[in-house]
């Protein structure tokens, strides 16, 4: 596991634990805090890796679909992350929780997409 993948793996975590937090305490701020630190730091390492130091280099040779559609959810988990954030902002929780919701189930698609791609697919 390279360290680009354990931050991922800590960025998903920390939205996961967020999101939890968030879900049980009908969005309380320290909570949406966590989650949006998770995200926060998913775009962090997704900078660090296409144009940071070679620590951050997950070692793919080539591309695949499922890298693909990985990259591809990631964005959408992005703007899922980011409507999330403004719709607790207006305090629409129902609508809030809904987001948070897909935004997670979203993450761990594209995650396990990701992961598939690098290790288990073979790369063109």
């Amino acid at each position: 596991m390279s360290l680009a993948e354990f931050l991922y793996f800590l960025a998903v975590t920390m939205y996961i634990i967020g999101a939890c937090r968030s879900l049980r305490s009908d969005g309380r701020k320290a909570a949406v805090i966590v989650l949006i630190v998770g995200v926060i730091s998913d775009v962090l390492v997704t900078a660090l890796a296409l144009f940071g130091p070679e620590a951050f280099d997950m070692g793919a040779t080539g591309r695949n679909f499922a890298i693909d559609l990985g990259a591809v959810l990631g964005a959408v988990v992005w703007t899922l992350a980011l409507c999330t954030l403004v719709v607790w902002y207006k305090d629409r929780k129902p609508l809030f929780h809904i987001l948070t919701v897909a935004t997670l189930l979203v993450w761990f698609v594209a995650y396990l997409a990701f992961l598939y791609g690098l290790h288990v697919y073979p790369m063109t």
